[in-house]
């Protein structure tokens, strides 16, 4: 059983296992006896040499994500994950350097990059959303370099570890989802919000598989919309769209930007325009509770972040075996099962993002 483990099954911190094991700190009698009956039970054996290791050295990774408003929030809970992880491990000497990039500009993307070859850094956590600046940069690094991929993968690379849905999958459940909801089942449309974007481009093939298989004639339209999170070319968009297109069912929407699609929607139609979307970012809950938007599916971006982190700790630092690959399960949200912590959550990350601004 691993320092992690432990503190799994005794619903605390590595850092307060830690402190346990090593008799610094403040704990509290009933943790260290929990503590305690779970290293007995489990013949736990501390890693010496990572003992060692982490008294003598210090590790620095690096996380390299799009900057953190982006995708309406998106990349602020990767962010969150990440931090619990750095915070985690701190004890460890180990610390994460965070690298944003406007996922909009590669110009901006090979500008900040340039802070990876500025410093020494033991691996990094990036999600190669920019496929082409991403190639670019993971040619640039030595071949044995730690590398782990969150949110999305990169055909031509083979990281050390993967991080993210079967996207190919989860197009297909928002297929059957939409099919379930849609009050008419002759017209929808998919909106793709990065085309360059792997995984995007995956979502929407199975998407359309889903009809393929289904042979209904459903007529099914998938359109562009790079400018998403500008309120004002959205609208001019949607509005194109929804004269082109008078009849829609239902809309799936490839990113988090869900909640920007069903408002307008759903303000100018006279009917209810069933709508999909990704993420349980502050906003979407807000469309979710209010029954504007219809469905969620949440890629759990906080684990993500957070499990990463932990990649990189464990083949770098404890030198284990980690998995290739880890399949996140496809989550599905509606009004009436929105978590409860919900609405605190998200009031919780609107306060962590004013204070950094």
């Amino acid at each position: 059983m691993t320092l992690r483990e432990i503190a799994e099954v005794a619903g605390i911190s590595i850092g307060t296992v830690d402190r346990v094991l090593h008799g610094r700190g403040r704990v509290s009698v009933e943790t260290k006896e929990k503590v305690e009956a779970i290293i007995r039970d489990s013949s736990y054996k501390p890693n010496l040499v990572a003992r060692q290791l982490k008294l003598n050295r210090r590790y620095t990774f690096a996380c390299l994500i799009p900057s953190l408003g982006e995708d309406s929030g998106y990349w602020r809970i990767v962010h969150n994950g990440v931090q619990k992880a750095a915070r985690e491990l701190a004890p460890f000497r180990v610390s994460i350097k965070q690298i944003e990039f406007n996922r909009y500009s590669e110009t901006s993307f090979h500008e900040n990059i340039q802070q990876l070859f500025s410093a020494e850094f033991d691996g990094l956590l990036m999600a190669p959303v920019l496929p082409e600046a991403s190639m670019a940069l993971l040619r640039r690094l030595p071949a044995d370099f730690p590398v782990v991929f969150c949110d999305a993968q990169l055909p031509g690379f083979s990281p050390l570890s993967r991080i993210g849905q079967n996207a190919f999958q989860s197009g297909t459940l928002a297929g059957r989802m939409l099919d379930a909801l849609a009050s008419r089942k002759e017209s929808y449309c998919v909106i793709s919000t990065h085309a360059e974007d792997f995984h995007i481009q995956k979502r929407v093939e199975g998407f359309l598989a889903y009809f393929r298989s289904k042979e209904t004639g459903t007529k099914i339209r998938v359109f562009e919309c790079f400018d998403i999170e500008h309120k004002e070319k959205r609208e001019q968009f949607l509005g194109r769209l929804l004269k082109e297109i008078p009849d829609v069912d239902g809309i799936f929407v490839t990113n988090a930007s869900g909640h920007g699609v069903a408002s307008y929607v759903n303000e100018n139609s006279e009917r209810h325009i069933a709508t999909i979307g990704y993420d349980l970012v502050p906003e979407n809950e807000r469309q979710l509770k209010a029954g504007v938007l219809d469905v969620i599916l949440s890629q759990r971006p906080e684990y993500q972040g957070y499990e990463g982190i932990y990649q990189l700790y464990s083949h770098v630092v404890l030198q284990q075996e980690i998995e290739k690959e880890i399949i996140v399960p496809i989550v599905i949200f509606m009004k009436e099962n929105l978590p409860l912590e919900a609405e605190s959550r998200r009031e919780e990350q609107e306060m962590t993002a004013e204070s950094g601004s």
